[in-house]
């Protein structure tokens, strides 16, 4: 991450599970309008089973007028990895992902998926198009 320009910094919030500072880096895509449109608190407003997601995602690649874009979040500090870790434990040990509640304009949707270090890409978001 240290060779990637950062995109946005602001807090994660899911009440009663975690509130933490983050940092934005791009993975794939587009961000042009990112770090413009992603508000200074992004509030996760539930979960939402994976295949919803990949399937939406799935539609979303054949479309022709929408984008897909990938960003990594990051623990903006060693103190905010605490909270990250129980976002990320949160949604892993219930197999969900998380749903933003404020997006806006230009942000149709905005989902986190939460991903270990060991696990693999899954394949409905390659190939990357971008720093990866």
């Amino acid at each position: 991450l240290s060779r990637l320009n950062t995109i946005w910094k602001g807090f994660i919030n899911m009440q009663s599970v975690a509130k933490f500072v983050t940092k934005a880096y791009p993975v794939s895509g587009c961000f042009d309008y990112l770090s413009e449109d992603l508000p200074d608190t992004i509030h996760i407003g539930g979960r939402i089973l994976p295949k919803t997601v990949w399937d939406y995602v799935g539609k979303l690649k054949s479309s022709l007028s929408k984008e897909l874009c990938l960003i990594r979040f990051h623990p903006a500090t060693e103190e905010e990895e605490v909270a990250y870790i129980s976002l990320y434990s949160y949604f892993s040990s219930r197999g969900r992902f998380g749903v933003v509640a404020n997006n806006n304009r230009h942000i149709k949707d905005l989902y986190l998926i939460p991903l270990s270090s060991k696990d693999p890409i899954p394949s409905k978001l390659l190939p990357f198009e971008g720093p990866g």
